[in-house]
């Protein structure tokens, strides 16, 4: 039987993944679409401001089949290989040589630990497990000496799967702005994933602690007036997915103010 001469279009519904430099990975058809998202997203890396439309986040989309058994699995693993690094070792160290007391966490920023964000199109479920488990352990630990600290996680991507999840952990999910209203100077502030303009807000109610960052790296007045009223102390690189805690670090009270 004679070959048709007609070419095949090799590039035909080709899926293609992009991990961009903030960790994020886009998954999109090839060609022109694919180098498009590419350039869009470098661009927003490299410069947030520029031509930026203010977003509007939804729940993210969880696969069809998930369950809360099946994430709760999910977490443990997740959570098992963060608290047996190296990471964990010096947050540990750094959190419980910290004399001051706290009578709340707030996590702000966390992203969904099930769901797909951006239509679809943007997996970061592993980077918010990750940072989940690190959660976690931080309230595991505190509340060794603080047994009624409560906790609270506001994320406007979060789902129905996110909530079950976080409430089995014993964490409240709040709907914006009240999130907010619950830093103070009492609290311990954790945001792996707060917006700019958000830590702006957040760190004028002079949290406690703070794990996140790293601070230093942000042009604003108002952070930098926080970061020179702070120690703190750079998390080691995290083996298993580094940019789940890049750069991150573990703010304190400076001498004198504890």
């Amino acid at each position: 039987m004679p070959h048709s001469n007609r070419k095949r279009n090799l590039n035909h519904n080709k899926r293609l993944e992009v991990t961009d430099s903030s960790g994020w990975t886009h998954v999109t058809t090839g060609g022109k679409s694919a180098r498009r998202a590419l350039r869009t997203t470098q661009q927003h890396h490299d410069n947030p401001e520029q031509g930026e439309q203010p977003q509007i986040l939804v729940p993210a989309e969880a696969p069809a089949q998930l369950n809360l058994e099946d994430l709760q699995a999910q977490f443990r693993g997740y959570r098992q290989r963060w608290e047996g690094s190296e990471s964990w070792r010096v947050v540990e160290s750094a959190l419980s040589s910290a004399t001051v007391k706290v009578d709340r966490i707030v996590c702000i920023g966390l992203g969904s630990p099930s769901g797909f964000l951006k239509g679809g199109w943007v997996d970061r479920r592993n980077v918010s497990m990750y940072q989940l488990a690190g959660l976690v352990s931080v309230v595991d630990l505190m509340k060794k000496s603080i047994p009624n600290l409560e906790v609270f996680a506001q994320d406007p991507v979060f789902n129905t799967h996110d909530r079950s999840l976080l409430a089995s952990l014993d964490i409240t999910v709040l709907d914006h702005p009240h999130g907010f209203e619950k830093v103070s100077p009492s609290a311990l502030l954790y945001c792996p994933g707060a917006e700019r303009t958000h830590l702006e807000q957040l760190l004028s109610h002079a949290p406690a602690l703070v794990f996140g960052g790293p601070l230093e790296d942000i042009e604003s007045e108002a952070v930098k007036q926080f970061v020179v009223s702070r120690m703190s102390g750079r998390i080691p690189r995290f083996e298993d997915m580094e940019h789940a805690f890049w750069n991150m670090r573990v703010y304190t009270p400076g001498e004198g103010e504890q």
